[in-house]
Parts: structure tokens; C-alpha cells; sequence
């Protein structure tokens, strides 16, 4: 299922590639088919079965702020 990620606190293309990299490899059903650092958004193709919480988990690691999953 196609989903939105509004993430707060990302500033360059680095970040965009550590949260590419979060979300594919430490998180199990997730396809990241888009990271936009202007839009603050990530779009994801992800199973039903994915935790949310140790998704927005993973991401507040890297600093980031997960705000909504669409």
C-alpha cells in the first residue's frame, strides 16, 4: 500500500540517502519510491505488517521527526 511520510528535520541530500537507507534495509515490506527534501516527505510502497512505531523510531534516530503516515 502506497503511504506518506511527512518527516520533519531533514536539510541536505545526506539525510536523504540515511533515511533511503533506514527505511530499506532496518525495516522489512518497505519500498522507498520517493524522498522529497523540499516537500519534507517520503513515499513508500509498505506491507500492512510494518510497525509503525519502530518505523518512527528508526527515524527519530537519524534526527528526524516523523509527523504523519498517510
Amino acid at each position: 500500500m502506497k503511504r506518506k511520510l511527512s518527516i520533519e528535520g531533514m536539510k541536505c541530500n545526506h539525510c536523504v540517502g540515511n533515511l533511503k537507507d533506514v527505511l530499506t534495509e532496518d525495516i522489512n515490506g518497505i519500498d522507498v519510491l520517493e524522498v522529497s527534501l523540499d516537500g519534507k516527505y517520503a513515499i513508500v510502497d509498505m506491507e500492512d505488517s510494518v510497525d509503525i512505531d519502530k518505523m518512527k523510531e528508526l527515524i527519530e534516530d537519524l534526527g528526524f521527526q516523523l509527523i504523519s503516515v498517510e
